[in-house]
């Protein structure tokens, strides 16, 4: 009876001993293949990929985002932008309707520049409103004269300010132009009436 137990015993030692010892062999089998295919598989080169590719992707998702955020800002100024065309059109359309004519200026109103009236009329605004259309750039204002007071100190310097203004390569072309008279005269150094003579060199155009 004793002999069975120690011969049991024997047995379940030296069974345990042999999984314990196939368990180690295998976990050293295990580790070193896992080893050779790390070093077939080029791991760290595949790791230094992965954390490339992770910096890349990071990098194109923050350009996204500002992208976004600028398409957003784009965005609201474009409608800024179209409601402030959509006012001034319904003003410029009020200003056509309206019997008064408002003047254009261009200069300094102060002494030594003298006013000179321009009556002034667009031929390209004149030939879109003859076939009763809209001119893609001017108010339709422009078909008849309009004043355009330039001041300066002389006819030649308003002339070339007027042309650099209304350039005749968009269609604006003067009618009439003259010194303007009257109150809208400067005053030199507090003397006179305000009244100009006209200047012999201000012929109409």
């Amino acid at each position: 009876m004793l002999n069975g137990i120690i011969e049991l015993i024997r047995f379940a030692v030296v069974t345990f001993l042999t999984a314990v010892a196939a368990n180690v062999i295998v976990s050293l089998v295990a580790y070193v293949w896992c080893k050779i295919i790390r070093v077939q598989g080029h791991e760290m080169e595949l790791r230094a990929r992965l954390a490339r590719y992770a910096r890349i992707a990071t990098g194109l998702s923050n350009r996204v985002e500002a992208r976004k955020n600028t398409a957003a800002g784009a965005a609201t100024h474009l409608f800024t932008a179209q409601r402030h065309e959509k006012q001034l059109k319904g003003r410029i359309r009020e200003l056509e309707k309206c019997p008064h004519r408002f003047v254009r200026m261009i200069g300094a109103e102060q002494f030594p520049n003298k006013p000179y009236e321009f009556l002034v009329i667009n031929s390209s605004v004149s030939h879109q409103v003859k076939r009763g259309e809209r001119h893609p750039f001017y108010d339709s204002s422009w078909a008849q004269p309009c004043p355009v007071h330039v001041w300066a100190r002389g006819p030649e310097e308003a002339k070339a300010e007027f042309e650099r203004v209304y350039p005749k390569a968009s269609g604006f072309k003067a009618v009439y132009a003259q010194p303007l008279t009257g109150a809208a005269a400067p005053k030199e150094g507090g003397e006179g009436d305000g009244v100009e003579t006209v200047d012999p060199e201000m012929e109409p155009v």
